[in-house]
């Protein structure tokens, strides 16, 4: 009986202390998700809901007068993403702007998808770690890791973007499959890519672990694949008749910039367009020959379990960032959990795990990332950030470049000690 009481209590405070993390978390995002928003992304979001919902196409310029900020009228930011996020935006601005037009809780209205999933994730990624078996304080460690990173903190609820909703569905989905539920986590990985294709390096991960030989798994797996992507990607251009961005400007687009976290930023020190330099595009197609080969090397040594599937699953997107032509910062986090379960496992070191983070938090000054967070409140900062780089401009191309070199340097780092025995067995 005693026994029983202690356990209950334990119970109890474990509990309320979770409650509490939980309520701290969201108490330090609220107040950054209302004032603060990436300048090009969050303008886009905010333009895009408005489209949306006025039955215009956001896949085409238009111009906008309807919002009071200065930074916010003129001709929108063409948005990149699949029809599904551009459609929650509608929604959003349905239930906010257009009852009550306050541009801040417009901005929070926005952001609330992002806190739920920044919390959605902690607990996801805890529950994966417990069911592993893991150690408690590596669990709690990575746990309280998701809830309070300031890198994730402002490449999410601040900077207004969703890469870890798409995290979640991803950690989700490889739970799922290594459980063997292929339907649901065929639902979860479509979900994740037709909401943002950064997750498109995995797509090709449920076909390896079922093994060629069970067809009627993998025939299943790109049977709900399909319908989900043709369903909420192609689909609704033709439902909505919005004109689906076809020009050959606009289909290469993705592969001509040069830029973010990778070595091809080291093209503005020469240039002032964030672009690939003309008679080099074939640069931007490297990352599908380089994934290629990744998966080659996971083939010859197939994941049966749950760590190797995320061990797979951060070979596979390392080399994809690495080799992709453009890396924005908010990407990393679709990293950090996968990492999280690795270093729960032992298998990556706690000084590789927190540099997978600073390192990118470096980057967001010197790629003047954090200034712009502040354009609605003040946005006089773009003038600002644009007057410094006439006299400094160059000396920060390069301190920005140094900082992707030492990113390069830990991605390395981390693939050799995950790729080192998937390589030896394949030969030996």
């Amino acid at each position: 009986m005693v026994a029983f009481l202690k356990g209950n209590i334990l119970l109890r405070l474990k509990f309320n202390r979770e409650i509490i993390a939980v309520t701290l978390s969201v108490l330090v995002q609220i107040p950054i998700a209302v004032f603060l928003g990436h300048y090009y992304d969050e303008r886009s979001f905010i333009d895009t809901g408005y489209l949306v919902s006025s039955g215009l196409n956001p896949y085409q310029p238009h111009l906008i007068t309807v919002f009071s900020n200065p930074a916010l009228i003129g001709v929108n930011p063409i948005i990149g993403y699949p029809p599904l996020w551009p459609l929650l935006l509608g929604l959003i601005y349905r239930l906010s702007y257009n009852i009550i037009p306050n541009l801040f809780l417009y901005n929070f209205a926005i952001k609330i998808p992002v806190i739920a999933s920044n919390i959605g994730l902690a607990y996801v990624t805890k529950n994966i770690m417990q069911r592993l078996k893991l150690p408690q304080k590596r669990i709690q460690a990575a746990w309280l890791f998701l809830l309070f990173n300031p890198f994730t903190l402002l490449t999410t609820a601040a900077w207004g973007e969703f890469d870890t909703l798409i995290a979640l569905l991803c950690v989700a989905s490889l739970y799922l499959l290594s459980k063997g539920m292929i339907v649901k986590s065929s639902i979860l990985l479509s979900l994740s890519i037709v909401l943002k294709p950064i997750s498109l390096p995995l797509i090709g991960l449920p076909l390896l672990f079922s093994t060629p030989k069970n067809r009627r798994k993998n025939l299943l797996y790109i049977l709900i694949s399909s319908v989900v992507v043709v369903t909420l990607w192609f689909l609704p251009f033709n439902l909505l008749g919005w004109m689906v961005p076809s020009s050959p400007t606009q289909l290469t687009s993705y592969f001509k910039m040069a830029g973010g976290m990778t070595l091809f930023n080291s093209v503005e020190i020469f240039q002032k367009a964030a672009a690939i330099p003309a008679g080099l595009d074939f640069l931007g197609y490297i990352w599908i020959p380089t994934l290629i080969l990744g998966y080659f090397i996971i083939y010859r040594n197939p994941p049966k379990t749950m760590p190797k599937l995320v061990e797979s699953a951060v070979v596979l997107l390392f080399i994809f960032f690495l080799t992709r032509s453009w890396l924005s910062e908010p990407n990393i986090n679709i990293l950090l959990p996968l990492l999280l379960i690795l270093f729960g496992s032992g298998k990556i070191s706690p000084k590789n795990l927190h540099l997978a983070w600073i390192i990118p938090s470096v980057f967001l000054f010197f790629n003047y990332a954090v200034p712009q967070l502040f354009f609605l409140v003040y946005p006089p900062i773009m003038s600002a950030m644009a007057a410094f780089d006439v006299q400094f401009g160059t000396a920060r191309f390069i301190a920005r470049f140094a900082v992707t070199v030492l990113w390069y340097f830990l991605a390395v780092k981390i693939l050799s000690s995950i790729t080192r025995k998937k390589i030896g067995l394949s030969f030996n």
